[in-house]
């Protein structure tokens, strides 16, 4: 029979697992998008960084959306 104390624990490092990867994934998402959103600014050689905040903004609200979607199927 296993300890129960061990069960507790592989809990833990499981949720801790999914959680950081959650995150993880909204930081590449954010990164990826506000990266393209620089290189366009730099390539259309704009003095107002329109690109860089909108992709940055558009990568916030669906990294938003992905991680409540990922809360609701729980």
């Amino acid at each position: 029979m296993e300890d129960p104390k061990k069960l507790v624990d592989k809990g833990r490092s499981t949720r801790f697992l999914k959680y950081s990867g959650m995150a993880m994934q909204m930081l590449g998402t954010i990164l990826a998008f506000t990266y393209g959103g620089y290189k366009l600014d730099e390539w259309q050689q704009n003095k107002v960084p329109v690109w860089t905040l909108v992709l940055s903004l558009v990568s916030i609200a669906a990294s938003l959306y992905l991680l409540i979607r990922s809360f609701t199927k729980q």
